[in-house]
């Protein structure tokens, strides 16, 4: 088997992964929610405006007042259930990726393997 075949196994492995199914579920879910819609686009308005406000060096109250609201507005993303379920489904989605790609790093660094997982810490 080459790379190529090898990488489309994978890949077809991880769109049937469990990880990836209830992330696309939570997205899915996320894209249809008007609330969920307007708590995302009001914290990246409140992003967009601290960046800004401390590029044009906005008075520090005012900073601290912006700063107050997108953390406020982050507290209410992580307690509404929609957004939260997407924002947990991503992560086990990533931490399920960064296992597949440090299995793949311990092969590029190694490249041996006993075929017994008990005995080695790179996949693990």
């Amino acid at each position: 088997m080459d790379y190529v075949e090898a990488a489309s196994l994978l890949g077809s492995a991880i769109a049937l992964s469990g990880e990836f199914q209830t992330w696309k579920e939570a997205e899915a879910a996320l894209t249809v929610d008007p609330k969920a819609q307007t708590l995302i686009k009001e914290y990246k308005n409140l992003q967009v405006r601290m960046v800004e406000g401390s590029r044009d060096d906005l008075a520090k109250e005012e900073l601290e007042r912006i700063r107050d609201t997108l953390m406020a507005k982050q507290q209410q993303l992580n307690e509404y259930e929609i957004t939260k379920n997407y924002f947990d489904a991503k992560k086990g989605f990533e931490n399920m990726m960064s296992t597949v790609n440090d299995i793949i790093q311990h092969y590029l660094e190694d490249g041996s393997c006993t075929g017994s997982c008990q005995t080695c810490g790179g996949c693990q």
